[in-house]
């Protein structure tokens, strides 16, 4: 089974996501081009542990400076 990717995408000044299963980052980014060629933004690839990182702590945003 291919891992799942998220296409980032940015829609009325909004970042959204599309979720995509292929082969590797690169199929990701082309399929993203190909499909929103004028608001892909970044792609990033799941790695199954839902929010947690792999230490199993959570995620949290970094504090601004």
């Amino acid at each position: 089974m291919s891992p799942l990717y998220d296409l980032i995408l940015q829609r009325r000044g909004e970042l959204q996501t599309q979720t995509a299963q292929v082969a590797d980052a690169a199929q990701a980014w082309r399929l993203g081009r190909e499909r929103y060629p004028h608001c892909i933004r970044g792609v990033v690839r799941r790695d199954g542990s839902g929010d947690r990182g792999c230490d199993g702590s959570a995620a949290e945003p970094s504090k601004r400076r």
